[in-house]
C-alpha cells in the first residue's frame, strides 16, 4: 500500500509552488530556534508569505525539513 496525500495537503502544499526563498527568519519557540522561510509574494491576508516546518498540523513544535542539497 502507497501513501497518497489527501485533497487538503495537494492544496496546502501546492500554495509553495512556485514560491521562492528569498531569506530565512529565525524565532524564538518555546526555547527552540525555528527557522521561518521568507517566501516571495503574498499571503492570503495579504502579508509577506512565510513557511515554517512544525511537528504536527497544530504547530505543537519545530521540526525538520529533509533537503538534499
Amino acid at each position: 500500500m502507497s501513501a497518497k496525500p489527501t485533497p487538503y495537503e495537494r492544496e496546502h502544499y501546492g500554495k509553495l509552488v512556485g514560491r521562492k526563498i528569498l531569506g530565512i527568519r529565525w524565532e524564538d519557540f518555546e526555547g527552540h530556534p525555528l527557522p521561518v522561510l521568507v517566501l516571495s509574494g503574498k499571503d492570503s491576508e495579504g502579508r509577506r508569505a512565510e513557511a515554517a516546518v512544525m511537528c504536527d498540523p497544530e504547530g505543537n513544535g519545530p521540526g525538520h525539513l529533509e533537503h538534499s542539497l
